[in-house]
């Protein structure tokens, strides 16, 4: 209910702000996302849409017949005119559409307007439905039915080929017309390529005839987990699944917008949905049953069974007749090994195969990769090619397999160097379903990880860890949206954008083209069009962004509020909502007592969304942070006063605000900048046992009025975290029996070395998360 009255309202808002509110204007602006390559001002005269305007296509070009379609629709929607397709091109007021172009790149197109015409010619029917989308987004006010378009030239082509966007259909099923108008989004974004994911343990969504139990069975789970509490569940049953027909439909609506439908069937783990309803294709046999929670499960299909890869075969054979992509992707990742290691009939292939340990790879590593190798020359063997998530490096990968590239950079950087094709989607900045925003307060529900728009958009995918002839294998870029916490498509739409907008320029824009700023100033026409078609998206990009800095002694901080041109920012202390009527900022200002900072900036035509932070002070507020051990390079802080900076991290471990250690334990000392008494010192931690972030496993404490001779305050070791926890926030606090002297503290916390035997990468080293330090 919370989500829906949320977007209900940004939506409203924002239809008034950039679709009524502003001075209506009729001049196009080509300065469209993505950016093309090069837009070049003539003087050949503007161009006039009217009533009377017509779309020429080549005779008997139906490729370019349904592209003149769709800009008629573009057109109408935006301006209401709809302009009349013919198949002559003479004449004056005429929107040109060819394939003549000359260029390597056969998405590339040239778009003249001169006073009598619009020319969009492309190097293939999909350049031309790109210089279509660049007409359609530079019409910048919607309901303006005379749209003026200033004569230029514009050259554009993408960088990248494989342009993708993934959509998770397996944990909540979205139907035929939402998938429809996730299409019509990525078409609206330039990108080409459409990654379903089908399958996955909580449900099967593809019918196959040969075994009508996966969509009788595997397509439905009693019920879902509530939120990160894989304790509480929310009773209601949740499934679907697309008939082979609504599939075809699917495969020809993308085609009709230039875009190909990938098909994922994840395999030999993320399967337990289809061992539900087939349990003999798994180790033990079963029983099983779809699962209720999220995250990596134990059972996964049996590789040593010949009937097991005999299933995915057939299941692959009957995907492949339905979806014609040239890539099938099938998963390879997040497989534990713990039932293969115990099942007879793996051990036995693990001999017949000779798939001994090599020192890099355990003998169950090297099955995965002799199954996954036999599948893939399955689909080889048809004229497909066979991609996978990055774990399929592990054991040795199978020849032609493309990598997708999603725990970081390295999957892609080594999957290059071995020749193969790889496409970078790395959960650092391409995972849609983490937050947008630190101020969870104000979101819907989503993983707790935290990619603001930003930061997908400075994503370079290309490392210059490559050689130049390397690089060639980085063939594109895709964003990944995993929907565990999306049950409705609303939702989905809300965290895609307009952080899609971000990727695709990632996709299509040459780098040194790109700029943040520029982006943002041009994303209020974009917007105008998520407007026009009732599309949710995150405000984010609008907000006030507050920034904090040292006072002059520890103990009170100054507090500096920017927003976008144009902009007046009101915030409030007391921790009321902030309004035009509130505070109105003009200079930095200090800080002194813990309260609840909230902002918002108003605009000349809407309001942004608030922003807000809770800022803790204390005697050590901005007091000197030495590190005695460095943190980890992944996890080091976003400033070297990150731990008493009055910022509390939340329950989003890559906010930032956590500094992080493995394998290694933490060790700071604070300089309070004079003596002062205390009686209170408090450590916040993190722990997320799904992100390998564990309890500390001891506190220690000193304290020093010298910084030479340090007094022991506190010492206590600590237990090993047990099975089930959900996410949560611990903080341990040193009460002194009595206020002692001090201006150093000296505060050592132990690391897990060891994951406990439940976890499942028991034995391994597990992160410790710490964020603010707090002196009273």
């Amino acid at each position: 209910m919370y989500f829906k009255q949320f977007i209900l309202g940004a939506l409203g808002l924002l239809t008034t702000t950039f679709a009524q509110a502003q001075t209506p204007t009729t001049k196009a602006n080509f300065r469209v996302v993505p950016l093309p390559q090069e837009i070049t001002n003539t003087s050949a005269g503007a161009f006039s849409l009217n009533a009377q305007t017509r779309i020429a296509y080549p005779k008997g070009n139906t490729a370019l017949q349904k592209d003149a379609e769709l800009l008629a629709q573009y057109l109408f929607a935006a301006t209401k005119v709809r302009p009349a397709l013919t198949t002559a091109a003479q004449g004056r007021n005429l929107i040109v559409l060819s394939t003549t172009l000359k260029n390597n790149n056969k998405e590339a197109y040239r778009l003249e307007v001169t006073k009598d015409r619009i020319t969009i010619n492309g190097a293939s029917a999909a350049g031309t439905f790109y210089g279509i989308q660049t007409l359609r987004k530079a019409i910048p006010q919607t309901g303006a039915q005379k749209v003026s378009f200033p004569s230029v030239t514009i050259a554009d082509q993408p960088r990248f080929g494989y342009r993708g966007a993934m959509l998770d259909v397996a944990r909540h099923f979205f139907s035929f017309e939402e998938v429809k108008t996730f299409i019509d989004i990525l078409a609206l974004h330039n990108i080409n390529r459409f990654h379903m994911h089908l399958t996955d343990d909580q449900g099967w969504r593809i019918e196959i005839k040969k075994y009508p139990k996966l969509t009788e069975v595997s397509s439905m789970r009693p019920e879902t987990m509530v939120g990160h509490d894989a304790s509480k569940f929310d009773g209601k049953p949740h499934g679907g699944f697309y008939t082979q027909e609504q599939a075809r439909a699917i495969v020809k609506y993308a085609a009709d917008r230039h875009i190909m439908v990938i098909p994922e069937i994840d395999m030999p783990g993320h399967m337990v949905a289809a061992l539900a309803a087939y349990p003999e294709l798994g180790c033990t046999g079963g029983p099983y049953k779809v699962r209720t929670t999220w995250g990596i499960a134990e059972e996964v299909l049996c590789a040593g069974n010949d009937r097991t890869l005999q299933f995915a075969k057939d299941v692959l054979s009957e995907v492949m007749d339905i979806f014609p992509a040239e890539y099938v992707y099938i998963g390879g990742d997040e497989c534990p090994k713990v039932s293969w290691a115990k099942c007879p009939r793996c051990q036995a292939r693990i001999k017949e195969k000779g798939l001994a340990a090599d020192g890099k790879h355990t003998a169950e590593e090297r099955l995965q990769s002799y199954f996954m190798s036999d599948i893939a020359n399955f689909i080889t063997a048809r004229g497909r090619k066979v991609g996978g998530w990055d774990e399929i490096l592990e054991g040795g990968i199978a020849p032609n397999a493309t990598v997708l590239s999603w725990r970081g950079m390295e999957g892609g950087i080594e999957a290059a160097r071995l020749g193969h094709d790889a496409i970078m989607c790395p959960v650092s900045h391409l995972y849609l379903d983490y937050y947008q925003t630190n101020d969870r307060e104000h979101e819907p529900l989503a993983f707790n990880g935290f990619i603001p728009i930003e930061k997908t958009y400075d994503f370079n995918p290309v490392s210059p860890k490559l050689t130049a002839e390397e690089a060639k294998h980085i063939i594109g870029v895709q964003a990944n949206l995993w929907t565990e916490h999306m049950d409705n498509f609303p939702h989905v739409e809300y965290m895609a954008l307009p952080r899609l907008a971000a990727a695709s320029e990632v996709q299509w824009t040459m780098p040194e083209k790109k700029n943040f700023d520029d982006f943002a100033n041009r994303m209020p026409q974009l917007l105008n069009i998520y407007n026009l078609n009732k599309y949710r998206y995150g405000r984010h990009l609008f907000n006030v962004n507050i920034a904090l800095s040292p006072a002059e002694k520890p103990g009170s901080l100054n507090v500096t509020l920017t927003a976008r041109k144009g902009a007046t920012i009101y915030y409030t202390l007391d921790g009321t909502a902030p309004t035009a009527k509130s505070l109105r900022y003009t200079q930095p200002f200090p800080v002194k007592k813990s309260c609840k900072l909230r902002t918002i900036a108003v605009y000349p035509t809407f309001t942004s969304n608030e922003n807000s932070e809770d800022l803790l002070i204390s005697k050590a507020t901005m007091a000197e942070v030495k590190y005695n051990v460095e943190p980890d390079a992944k996890y080091p802080g976003l400033s070297p006063r990150e731990l008493t900076n009055g910022l509390q991290g939340s329950v989003i471990f890559n906010s930032g605000r956590w500094v992080g250690y493995v394998g290694k334990d933490l060790d700071l000392t604070l300089d309070l900048g004079e003596v002062k008494p205390i009686r209170l010192i408090s450590v916040r931690t993190l722990i997320s046992a799904a992100q390998w972030i564990m309890p500390h496993r001891g506190l220690y404490v000193w304290v020093s009025t010298d910084g030479k001779n340090f007094e022991d305050i506190y010492d206590l070791p600590a237990d090993p975290m047990p099975a089930n926890k959900p996410d949560y926030i611990d903080t341990d606090n040193v009460l002194l029996p009595m206020a002692k002297d001090a201006r150093y503290v000296r505060i050592k916390m132990l690391s897990e070395k060891s994951m406990p035997a439940w976890h499942p990468h028991t034995g391994k080293p597990g992160w410790l998360f710490v964020d603010e330090v707090t002196v009273e």
